[in-house]
């Protein structure tokens, strides 16, 4: 007779976020500390579902048992990888906002691409049967890509996997193919994560190389792009236009003020694709985490397992 899994002998999970009601459903039948939680709870916890910004030394230090942590965001870049155990597995909550920040990618190319908000009159750009080049193709990339079919655009993918490689007309695993890539696109989303290879890729150098009449959006992470690198771009060449929902962080809080603001080219919000979007999205990100994590208990792996070594 097999033995079951022996991590399927979960005995506490603790949520710093208090989950709702469909995701405490998913999670029935197991010990969760919901919100609340003392450190004899943290003394048995196995599994911690939080955002990034929550795990501290002294909460780690209190829970000597935890072989897992969930994270409720996508993003994973804030985990201070230094201080999680290596037996500890991490999972990110990857594709749980996809629609959501699809949707407000490319709401913000088709505002610069029609000139929408904007009090001068701009040329309106045809999106019909152009380029479109998605950098990072997970969850978030793919649905773009998919949406991007509505406009009979010609989708191309670089990226280190694909999840729905068949939104993709142009697939791409290999980096060294970006500055080629980057001078056929007419538009340019980028969705990738922020690690070790990613940060300041896109810099001024890189930049230069696009159409110049290029629209670039970024819903992944500012740090990705240079800022002085995107700022001295769009004064060179007011044809250019760029649009973003992540803001560069300084002291590790995310700064909305930007002399990017100044420029006719330039349009942003203010974070609000994701988690910030509604307390709807918000709700249905933390239940696919759940799901995540029932996943883990009942079959020892999960979707989204994150390589340390990506970002120590």
């Amino acid at each position: 007779m097999a033995l079951p899994h022996p991590e399927r002998c979960i005995t506490m999970i603790v949520s710093i976020e208090k989950l709702p009601e469909k995701a405490l459903a998913l999670l029935s039948g197991q010990q969760v500390a919901n919100g609340k939680y003392s450190d004899e709870d943290l003394a048995k916890a196995t599994v911690l579902m939080c955002w990034p910004s929550q795990i501290s030394e002294g909460l780690l230090r209190k829970t000597p048992n935890l072989s897992a942590i969930q994270t409720l965001s996508a993003g994973v870049d804030d985990i201070p990888y230094s201080l999680v155990p290596s037996k500890v597995r991490l999972f990110s909550n990857a594709n749980a906002y996809s629609v959501s920040v699809a949707e407000h990618a490319w709401s913000l190319v088709l505002a610069l691409a029609k000139g929408i908000g904007r009090r001068d009159k701009s040329d309106s750009r045809i999106l019909f049967e152009k380029t479109l080049l998605i950098l990072g193709c997970g969850g978030i990339g793919s649905e773009a890509a998919r949406m991007g079919r509505g406009f009979g655009m010609k989708i191309i993918g670089l990226s280190r996997s694909f999840l729905k490689p068949e939104h993709f007309d142009e697939k791409y695993t290999d980096l060294g193919e970006l500055d080629r890539l980057l001078g056929v696109a007419d538009v340019l989303i980028c969705t990738l994560p922020v690690n070790k290879f990613t940060t300041t890729m896109l810099d001024y150098d890189k930049l230069k190389i696009t159409k110049p009449h290029c629209i670039i959006v970024n819903v992944s992470r500012a740090e990705i792009f240079d800022e002085n690198g995107i700022l001295k771009l769009l004064k060179e060449r007011p044809e250019t236009r760029f649009g973003t929902d992540v803001f560069w962080r300084k002291n590790g809080k995310e700064v909305f003020e930007s002399k990017l603001w100044d420029l006719p080219n330039f349009l942003a919000t203010k974070h609000t694709g994701g988690v910030g979007a509604s307390r709807q999205v918000r709700d249905d990100a933390i239940i696919f985490a759940a799901k995540n994590v029932l996943m883990y208990l009942n079959e020892g792996k999960a979707s989204n397992e994150i390589r340390h070594s990506d970002y120590a």
